[in-house]
């Protein structure tokens, strides 16, 4: 599937056709090199791209891994909105990667990653946790129900900083900690519209309390003209000549995002 964006619109004028059968453009000198040209020359090459590609890969397909795992113990753990009077979603994003201990259990685990309320669709404020030790007496493998959490890595956070013994979190009185589950996607490249795709490392919640979730998982696939009133590093960057942070030329840009969509969701015009 090529692209989908056309480009044979102002400014760019891309009248790049297959059915012409032209695999070159030939400049000549004394001609002046017309911005359509340069423009249709890429398409040429990405015509042979493609038509490779799709000899080789199916759409979608995984050229250089890349893996895709299921996490169906992603384990999540309710937290009040507010500690010591501080919204915790003031510090939260903070929080990724730093390990945490129970005041009662004495269980340890590293804080993975966290959904709010207002934007994720979760119950309460939520971290998604891997615990990395038992408690105290051995035994207990979770935190309590309305337990402190404390820092066993500090923080800063703006001008503040949270040290390693201070608490961060206090779970709800019921129900704090259930089991989740989420899928992830390491880096690599894939063969979409056409391209060999670089895909970075993603991950995403499917259910934030349940491990026996039913979705339909993919990528997401946006393509967008970047120019450089988006992007400054498209401005020249010829230092001592007259044209520098001049204006450059526009990119086309092809992102993913992992999505994932109900089971009867069949409407892939994005995928």
């Amino acid at each position: 599937m090529p692209q989908k964006t056309n480009l044979n619109i102002n400014p760019y004028y891309d009248d790049f056709d297959i059915n012409k059968n032209f695999y070159r453009v030939l400049f000549k000198p004394g001609y002046p090199v017309q911005s359509r040209e340069l423009t249709t020359l890429q398409s040429i090459l990405q015509n042979q791209v493609e038509s490779f590609g799709s000899h080789i890969f199916k759409e979608g397909s995984m050229v250089i891994p890349g893996s895709i795992t299921f996490d169906d113990k992603y384990y999540s753990v309710k937290i009040n909105a507010e500690h010591l009077g501080l919204d915790v979603s003031l510090y939260i994003d903070k929080l990724i990667g730093i390990r945490v201990e129970g005041q009662n259990s004495g269980v340890t685990a590293v804080i993975k990653n966290y959904s709010l309320p207002s934007n994720d669709n979760v119950e309460e404020v939520t971290l998604y946790v891997k615990y990395t030790s038992a408690g105290s007496d051995f035994e207990t493998t979770e935190f309590e129900d309305g337990e402190l959490l404390i820092l066993l890595d500090g923080i800063q956070y703006g001008n503040t900083s949270i040290n390693v013994g201070d608490t961060i979190a206090t779970l709800i009185d019921t129900g704090s900690c259930t089991t989740g589950s989420a899928v992830g996607l390491s880096a690599g490249v894939y063969f979409i519209r056409g391209t060999f795709v670089n895909v970075p490392n993603s991950l995403i919640v499917l259910e934030p309390y349940s491990n026996t979730p039913t979705y339909r998982v993919g990528l997401n696939i946006l393509e967008e003209i970047v120019t450089s009133n988006d992007d400054p590093s498209l401005n020249d960057n010829a230092r001592g000549f007259s044209n520098y942070a001049a204006p450059g030329a526009d990119r086309l840009k092809i992102s993913t995002v992992l999505a994932k969509k109900s089971i009867n969701d069949f409407d892939d015009k994005n995928l």
